[in-house]
């Protein structure tokens, strides 16, 4: 991978944090859009919509934080990278 600028770097945060943000709402809306439909489908004696809504959209939500931190701690090594290329960190550009 190569090093990348400033302006790249933040783009692609906020792509990133779209994307993640969008599927957040989408497992968050979604649980509570087709609850009438998960009822139908039972885990362990329960609801599939409760134990969604219980358990598995909080999975989805730890999942989400982590592949954000995978996500931009790949891209600030890359950004990093960047930076010592660019100058040696002293200020001074001679």
């Amino acid at each position: 991978m190569q090093p990348i600028d400033k302006t790249v770097y933040w783009q692609r945060v906020r792509r990133i944090t779209f994307v993640l943000l969008a599927l957040w709402f989408a497992v968050s809306f979604g649980v509570v859009f087709f609850a009438r439909e998960l009822s139908t489908i039972s885990v362990g004696g329960w609801p599939l919509h409760f134990y969604l809504a219980s358990q598995g959209v909080t999975l989805v939500y730890l999942a989400l934080i982590g592949a954000y931190a995978v996500a931009l701690k790949r891209l600030d090594s890359l950004a990093h990278a960047a930076r010592e290329d660019g100058n040696n960190g002293d200020g001074d550009d001679a």
